[in-house]
């Protein structure tokens, strides 16, 4: 007998259904929601927001969620799997601070403290490349034709140069320049540095002149 010939009874059925065994990923999801969905355990002392650390960042169903250990003020520990802020890069062994909205059932990673472990250099994917031959640069103007940038390759290295006459570098913030070695050359006229407050120099030993 096949299967669309067969006749079961309601009860039958539903004693088919209850037999029939879940797949791991349903399990895992089932305990995943049931775990978000149990009320929080009593935090005696604590307002609003917490600091916790990372013990897992990878939830083995669900995406947006790390596990989280933390104390309360008498000592008490907890450990939860919880709620990030979307696209918030988290990891083991950070410190983050946990927040528990007043129409929520959990606690939220809002963000992670700063100066606890050393945040990895973010990869960047290369989305153009040109190759230039010893002889070729390439040349940045404006609209109406004014030579604005070159870039190209001498013995020394690579060579960026600005071909208008007057240049102003304005930055809102700070500015830092980091090399092997800095040379600083006025060919023509003098060089001068200004400020508004204070000009410090610090070396091994500073020369003038």
């Amino acid at each position: 007998m096949n299967a669309d010939e067969r006749d079961d009874t309601p009860a039958e059925t539903a004693a088919l259904e209850r037999a029939e065994p879940e797949s791991a990923l349903d399990s895992m999801l089932a305990d995943a929601r049931a775990e978000a969905a149990a009320p929080l355990l009593p935090l005696p002392g604590v307002t609003s927001s917490l600091v916790g650390e990372v013990v897992d960042d990878r939830h083995p169903a669900l995406r947006g969620r790390v596990r989280v250990r933390w104390a309360d003020l008498e000592g008490q520990r907890f450990e939860k799997w919880l709620p990030t802020l979307q696209g918030l890069p988290v990891r083991v062994a950070d410190r983050v601070i946990l927040v528990q909205p007043s129409n929520w059932p959990e606690l939220v990673v809002m963000g992670v403290l700063d100066g606890f472990a050393r945040r990895p250099e973010v990869p960047r994917s290369v989305r153009a490349s040109l190759v230039l031959e010893r002889d070729e640069a390439i040349r940045v103007e404006s609209k109406s034709g004014q030579e604005l940038l070159e870039l190209r390759e001498e013995e020394s290295g690579p060579v960026v140069r600005l071909l208008t006459g007057d240049v102003d570098l304005d930055i809102p913030g700070q500015m830092r320049v980091r090399a092997g070695a800095i040379t600083l050359e006025a060919t023509k006229g003098q060089a001068r540095i200004e400020a508004s407050d204070d000009v410090v120099v610090k070396g091994e030993i500073v020369r003038l002149n």
